[in-house]
């Protein structure tokens, strides 16, 4: 893990106006009782923090992919979300205690540390009611996931993964039409929708066969948004809300 401690590359960043980071913006610039976030850079497969280690520091991923993983005592990993530009890590119920999750970078990702987060959220009501909103879009995403675990066949599972993901992408501007990046492996959809990953490559191969979408050298083109969205049904209408928030 590599730390740059210069003040101005928020300035540059390409997620200065997503989620809650305008909002800490405002108050490094209006204040100066707080500390500047410190930047972090992170190779592809490295560990931000691992599950059951002891963390107080509050991230968010400036560039990059991370994602959230759990690892089950018999050894499965469980991933629980990606973390895209913008999103933050870090967060739990119990601050003081061991992390419940392990936060792995998927490709070479940059990532600030918000020194006094809480204590900013305590004294500007507004960057709080920010936070909240996000938590609960990130808990409707979790939601959903497990919806479509527990009641999806293979390939409305992926249709959903694929579609939030594109979503998600489009809002930060990283698509060219329906083609996003798209770094994840088929061990990667496998552990994050409860697969395994021969029956992730058969329905991606089917998938592609309909004519719905293609993973090519890290890129997912969406070939009929409408055929595919209808896979999924309603359940994306609220992540557009979660979108527009962050």
């Amino acid at each position: 893990m590599k730390e740059n401690n210069e003040v101005d590359f928020c300035d540059n960043c390409p997620a200065n106006h997503q989620g809650l980071c305008p909002g800490i913006l405002k108050i490094l610039t209006q204040e100066g009782t707080f500390h500047s976030p410190k930047q972090f850079t992170l190779s592809a497969g490295q560990y931000l923090y691992h599950q059951g280690e002891q963390h107080l520091d509050f991230f968010i991923l400036r560039e990059g992919w991370i994602l959230i993983t759990i690892n089950t005592e018999d050894g499965k990993r469980q991933i629980i979300r990606s973390v895209l530009s913008g999103d933050i890590l870090g967060l739990q119920p119990d601050l003081h205690g061991p992390s419940i999750y392990s936060a792995v970078a998927l490709q070479d990702s940059i990532i600030c540390c918000v020194p006094d987060f809480l204590k900013m959220c305590s004294r500007n009501p507004k960057l709080a009611l920010k936070l909240v909103w996000i938590e609960a879009c990130e808990a409707t995403l979790a939601e959903l996931y497990m919806a479509n675990i527990a009641h999806r066949d293979a390939r409305e599972k992926i249709a959903f993964m694929a579609l939030e993901l594109f979503q998600r992408l489009k809002f930060r501007g990283l698509n060219k039409d329906y083609t996003v990046p798209f770094p994840l492996n088929q061990e990667d959809i496998a552990d994050t929708l409860g697969l395994t990953s021969i029956h992730v490559n058969r329905t991606l191969h089917k998938l592609q066969k309909e004519n719905l979408l293609i993973l090519h050298k890290h890129e997912l083109t969406i070939l009929d948004y409408e055929k595919l969205n209808a896979l999924v049904g309603q359940e994306l209408k609220s992540m557009k809300v979660c979108n527009i928030l962050n």
